[in-house]
């Protein structure tokens, strides 16, 4: 069983999901951040997850067109799909700006994996919006961010079973 990773991550908390993901899975896994490395030929590969991070209510453009393009191609495969985001209240409502509905209901497995706010990594309009986000949770009583890592697991069982 051979399984793809296609990710995009902006301050390095979706490749941490992956790296534990990775581990997690059964057979030969190769993860590729869609954004500084080269795609190999899908067709080498049984299963693939894709995901990466909410901002603004968007996934990464590079992930998404990439979705778009390779459609035929995934509709193939056992595919699951992670969306790394601060809000999984409104993860139903990501996944779907996110991902072509082909592809969603093709899925074998669709998972939020929470967030963290790296403060310490942010520049300029992130670094503001995000403290805007976190004190506004705070004053409406709602939870900080927070990590989910049950959800990497379920996402790597049901992957592993399609083997």
């Amino acid at each position: 069983m051979k399984t793809i990773i296609i990710y995009a991550t902006k301050y390095g908390y979706t490749q941490d999901c992956v790296n534990e993901l990775k581990q997690q899975l059964k057979g030969d896994v190769l993860a590729v951040n869609i954004l500084t490395d080269t795609i190999s030929n899908l067709d080498a590969f049984d299963n693939v997850i894709i995901g990466g991070s909410i901002y603004m209510g968007q996934i990464q453009k590079k992930l998404k067109g990439f979705c778009e393009k390779n459609l035929s191609t995934l509709l193939t495969k056992n595919v699951g799909l992670f969306l790394c985001s601060g809000l999984p209240e409104n993860f139903e409502q990501n996944l779907a700006t996110a991902f072509p509905q082909e592809l969603l209901d093709r899925a074998v497995s669709m998972e939020c994996f929470g967030g963290e706010l790296r403060m310490d990594k942010m520049k300029g309009p992130d670094r503001i919006i995000s403290g805007m986000m976190r004190k506004a949770a705070a004053g409406q009583g709602k939870a900080d961010v927070k990590k989910m890592p049950e959800n990497i697991a379920k996402l790597s069982a049901a992957i592993n079973s399609e083997g």
